[in-house]
Order: C-alpha cells, then structure tokens, then sequence
C-alpha cells in the first residue's frame, strides 16, 4: 500500500508517518512538505511541494490513500492568506485526490469544526459542524467540512474519512506550539511546576485533548479500515482550569471574567504580544465534549495515554526547548525567537509563505539589476581600454533587457518593484564607480570588481530558480536560469581580460614603478583577506545549514593562513599592510554581518554573497599573480596561484550549498 502524507512534517504529521512506518501492510509512504526534513523514517520519501501552487495530482498518482493534514495557524493577523492556505489549499488536495483516482482519503477535521455544545454529556459524530463564527480556524475547519461532503457526492467511489480530534499534545511539538500559540516572551523556566502559585479559573472552560501518537494511530487506522465517515478522537479526562493549574503545580484557583481574558487575549494580539487571537478562546469555551464510541468500535482505536499525561509531556517539552528534526518542530533557540520578533509575531508563516517571499527575491534581484545599470553605463567611459569597453557596452544591452524582464515577472504576480530597494540599489552602483575612479588602476578594479558582481548575480539568479522552482512558478524559474547563464558568460568574458586589464592599469608606468605597484596589490590583497575574515567568523555563526556552515568555517582556516602568507610576504619586502585599507573593508566585513543577521533569510543570502566574494578574491589574486609576474617576483606569484586554488575550491563548495534542502529560502516547513 502505499500512502500520501499532505504536512507530514509538523506534529501531527511526524506521528501519522511514525505510525504508518509501523504497518506491514504499508509499504511506501510520500511525505509531502514545503522543506525537506532532516528526518528519514523508514519506507518514507519525501517531497517538497505546497497545497497552493504545487501539481499534487501527479504527486498523489499511484497512491492508494491520501492523508490531508496541511493546515496554517499563523499569521492570524493575515486572513487572506490563511483561508488561501486552508480553504483553497484544502479544495486543491480534494481535486488532485479525484484526478488522480486515490481511493481513500482521510481528512483531519477537528473539535473546532463543531457548533457550540454542551460541556456536561458528550455528542457523537451527528453534532453540527457549523464552528464558531468569531474563529477563522473554527470557521475554516467548518467550511472544508462542508467542501469535504460535495466532494463525497460528487466521488463515491473515494472512501472519504474525517477524523475530528481534540487537542494533540507531545513533547516533540513544544517548541511549535508554544510558537503559534503563546509566542516568544514566555521564559522556558517559567513553566516549572510550582513557580506559578494560582490560576486564573474559567467558568464552563472545559476542553478534551490527546497525545499525538494516539492520533497517528488513529489516522494509521482510518487508512486501513473499510470505513468511512467522521470520527471523534480525543482522551480522558477533559480538562478545566482546576485540573491545569494542578499539572502546573498551582496550589490554587481564583474566579477571573471570561470576558476579562477575552479582552487581555485581543489587546495582547493586536500589540503583537502573543500569536493567538481571540476567536481561540471562543472556540475553547464554546466546544461540545466528544463521545469517542464510534472511533473504539469501528477503529479499533483506544489512547494509550491520558489527556494528563500528554499535557505533562507537552509542558516537559516546554521547559526543556524540545523539538524533532524537521522544520516546523525545530528546537528553542535565541535566533528563533528573534525570528519571531522579526517578522511579526504570529507572522512567521506570513513572512515565509512562498508566494510572497518569490516577490521579496524579485524585488531584491530587480534593485540588483538597478546596480548593474548603473555600472555598465559608466564603466565604458573608465575601462581604459577598447576591448573592455566594448564588453562592458555589449552587457549592457544584456542587463537592460534583464531588468525588464525581472520587472514584466513581478507586474505578472501583481505587485510592483520596491522604489526603495531599486534606490538603494542605483546608489550602491554609484558608489562603485566613485571608488573605480578614484583608484590609480582603475580598470584593474573595475574588472575585480564586475567580475565579483556577475557572480553575486548568477548567485542570486540561481537561488531565485529554485525558489520558483518549489513555488510552482515555471515562468520565473526559467527566466531566472536563462539570466544565470547569461551573467555567468559575461564572467567569462571578464576572466579572459585579467590581462588586458593590467595592461590598461599599468599603462605608462616603467620598470622602476613596478616594485610600488605590486606593494599595492599585496595591501589590498591583505585588506580583502582581513575583511573575508570578518565576514566568515560572523557568517559561520549566522548559517542555519550545517553544510554551510561548515564551508565557511573551513574556509575561515584557509583564510587565515592566506592573510599570514600576505603578511609574510609584505614582511620580506621591507613593508607592511595598509591600515587605512585594511581599517575600511575590516569595518565592510563587520558591516555586512550586521546585514546578514537582521534579514529573514540569512542562510540564503550568505549562500549567495559567500560564493560572490570568493570570486572576488579570485579576480584580486589574478591581477595579483600578473602583476607579481610582471615584476619579476616569483614567489608572490606563486603564492597568488596556490591561494587561487583554495579560493576556487571554496566557491565551487558554496555553491552546492545551493542543492541542499537544508539551505532554507526562507520557507516555512
């Protein structure tokens, strides 16, 4: 049998693989997610797709039972994109399951689904499942419900299973829940038993709960069963404010206004204080208790652990910053909660939804572009050379018809270019200018420096194609990969000028000059090796993905070394390195890992810059060896070439970080 898990990497999703990995009756599962986990559980492939934009009908081809579990929670202050992710998302998966001919589907509905209802008996399966109108969770649970029962209709031959469970709770999803529901300023060692003397008490709160791994089970069973329907899932005994302050270690309770809490919950939400909006407490007192009869007779289904006893191991969780090993479950950690401050709380998922972080890539490429401008219609004019002139003129006419085309991509997904991006991009490519102007071998800077630029674009342009790649967006990724090509051609037009270029910058400058200007070379050298030094210790520290950052912390190794050789060198000829030079791009390297550290998609852009500035290095090191060889200096020569080659092989490194699920885009999981 082989099954489709649609969200398996959350906390639902890792029990039902856990569960379904446990079956000899199943013997493929295909994880479907956003970002590939770290995580391989047995007879488990995994996919990266999304319940928006990605072909899910050949993905669910061949599949004998489709699991539906994606489903968002945040940004709550986005219902746009909420209902796009849940409703639309949801109608997506239904469609693909009829497509593909799936014949069964089990869906995870919820208690949220169900009209308000008693909290003295339970309801079976019959209740209404109209939700409760001020909760957008309720509320879409309650219309996928209904979507669920046109699609039964209109596919009888698709066994069709809803499962509704409480609440779900394990120790693995702590670090999530506490993210989508109580947010980043509650201290871990707050929730250690005892510290809390009193609870506030809800009167009427009453509300039933289960551990995840029950609830793999149950869906485990729903795909094995010749069953169909909804069926309730939940363990005893429901829980009401007495029975949480006791597991928090609360010696007592104290009567507290539901309206009180209710109007706290709003105000907090709306001050970004905390994700939760206020519906959930809504939801929480308005749900019935659920009879779960029908689950033990048909399923076969019972809880091995007590509401208790998954509220303990959630809390346990809680305390000790407890995740897994895929995206959404990811482990406590400073920089995640920062992230969280950053991007809004409550907004993560916002600021990571694909669709809107294609547009940020536009955008950023577009203001790339604008730089480019800048220099290839000034850098005619300083080339001090025709050849150079007339490759840089040729380009041009490439980076306008670029530009055009990233800006015709993001009119195509209806939004507009950032003026404040493109700005700061048109003064950055002036200020490159000044600097190639202002410097005595202006040609052999402009082509350091161009040919370090083309690398940064190819960088961003192959980041961007995979982004569009998993966003479903094949115009973009195309243009993206014709545009890398592209920018890396004129890399290689510029690495077949290193000569010409130092040709053009010592133009006029005889035999006794030489000496001078290799002195030259070698301080900038040096000045370059300071500041990659800078920005590999802030770098290693910033990347999310280990592979990176294990490149950049063994480049840093080799970087020091090239930095003691340079000295070495300056040292044996008489001199020393310049501080002037090595002051300003030591405080460049400082700069830009400030950069790094205050953007939401750190990984990526030092992904990119990283691989930009080893070809930086590479063109210094070129013109360095030319001139060494020019002046007769065999030795600085040689030490050039054998930098060359470690510098080289750490680009070629950083870019298969690209390949790497593990190199976020800055994605939710």
């Amino acid at each position: 049998m082989k099954v489709v898990v649609v969200g398996a990497t959350g906390n639902v999703g890792t029990s039902v693989i856990e569960a379904l990995s446990t079956s000899d009756e199943v013997e493929e599962i295909v994880g479907l997610a956003r970002r590939r986990p770290a995580w391989s559980p047995p007879k488990t492939r995994w996919v990266e797709a999304d319940v928006v934009g990605s072909d899910l009908a050949e993905t669910f081809s061949g599949a004998d039972a489709v699991v539906h579990l994606a489903w968002a929670i945040q940004p709550s202050h986005d219902a746009q994109t909420l209902e796009r992710i849940n409703i639309d998302g949801s109608r997506r998966v239904f469609e693909a399951v009829a497509e593909a001919g799936v014949g069964r589907l089990v869906y995870a509905s919820s208690i949220g689904a169900y009209s308000p209802g008693p909290k003295d008996r339970p309801v079976d399966e019959s209740w209404p499942v109209d939700g409760t109108p001020s909760s957008f969770y309720s509320r879409h649970k309650a219309a996928v419900e209904k979507m669920l029962d046109r699609f039964e209709s209109e596919n009888p031959g698709t066994a069709v299973v809803r499962l509704r469970p409480g609440l779900i709770f394990r120790d693995e999803a702590a670090n999530e829940i506490r993210r989508l529901f109580v947010g980043p300023f509650l201290p871990n060692f707050l929730i250690k038993p005892g510290l809390i003397p009193a609870l506030p008490r809800l009167r009427g709160l009453r509300v039933q709960a289960v551990h995840s791994a029950d609830v793999g089970r149950a869906y485990l069973l729903a795909v094995l069963a010749d069953v169909r329907g909804a069926f309730n899932i939940a363990a005893e005994p429901p829980l009401d404010s007495e029975r949480l302050a006791a597991l928090l270690g609360a010696s007592r309770t104290f009567p507290v206004p539901t309206g009180l809490v209710r109007g706290l919950a709003a105000a907090s939400w709306r001050l970004r204080l905390q994700p939760t909006s206020p519906g959930w407490l809504d939801m929480a007192m308005n749900v019935p208790l659920m009879d779960t009869g029908r689950a033990r007779r048909e399923l076969g289904w019972s809880p091995e652990h007590t509401s208790l006893e998954a509220v303990e191991e959630l809390l346990e969780g809680m305390r000790k910053g407890v995740g897994h090993r895929t995206p959404p479950l990811e482990g406590d950690s400073v920089s995640g909660r920062i992230d969280e401050v950053r991007t809004g709380v409550g907004g993560r998922q916002h600021a990571r939804d694909r669709e809107t972080q294609l547009l940020k890539y536009l955008t950023d490429v577009h203001s790339i572009e604008k730089q480019a401008l800048v220099q290839m219609r000034a850098a005619p004019k300083i080339a001090g050379d025709p050849r150079l002139s007339e490759i840089f003129e040729d380009h041009l006419v490439e980076t306008e018809d670029q530009e055009r085309r990233v800006r015709e991509r993001i009119e195509a997904l209806g939004s507009d270019r950032s003026r404040l991006k493109d700005l700061a991009g048109s003064v950055g490519g002036e200020g490159m200018v000044l600097f190639a102007r202002s410097q005595p071998d202006t040609p052999g800077k402009l082509v350091v420096h161009a040919f370090s630029y083309e690398h940064m674009e190819a960088a961003a342009y192959e980041l961007l194609r995979r982004l569009a790649e998993r966003a479903g967006d094949e115009a973009t990724a195309r243009m993206a990969e014709e545009t890398a090509a592209e920018e890396r051609r004129m890399a290689e037009r510029l690495a077949e000028c290193f000569d010409i270029a130092v040709d053009a910058s010592l133009a006029g400058l005889g035999t006794d000059d030489m000496p001078g200007q290799l002195q030259a070379y070698l301080r900038d050298a040096h000045a370059i090796e300071r500041q990659a030094v800078e920005f590999l210790e802030t770098a290693a520290g910033q990347a999310d993905d280990e592979k990176l950052a294990a490149a950049l912390r063994d480049h840093l190794e080799e970087t020091r070394g090239h930095l003691e050789r340079i000295e070495v060198i300056l040292r044996s000829r008489g001199s020393g390195a310049s501080a002037l030079k090595d002051g300003a791009l030591q405080l460049g390297g400082l700069n830009l890992g400030a950069f790094f550290s205050a953007q939401p998609d750190t990984t990526t852009k030092l992904a990119g810059f990283g691989y930009a500035f080893e070809h930086l290095e590479i063109a210094a090191y070129e013109l360095l060896r030319r001139v060494a060889e020019r002046a007769g200096d065999e030795e600085t020569a040689r030490a050039a070439a054998e930098i060359l080659v470690e510098e080289r092989g750490a680009a070629r490194t950083m870019a298969t970080t690209w390949e790497r699920p593990g190199v976020p885009l800055g994605l939710a999981g």
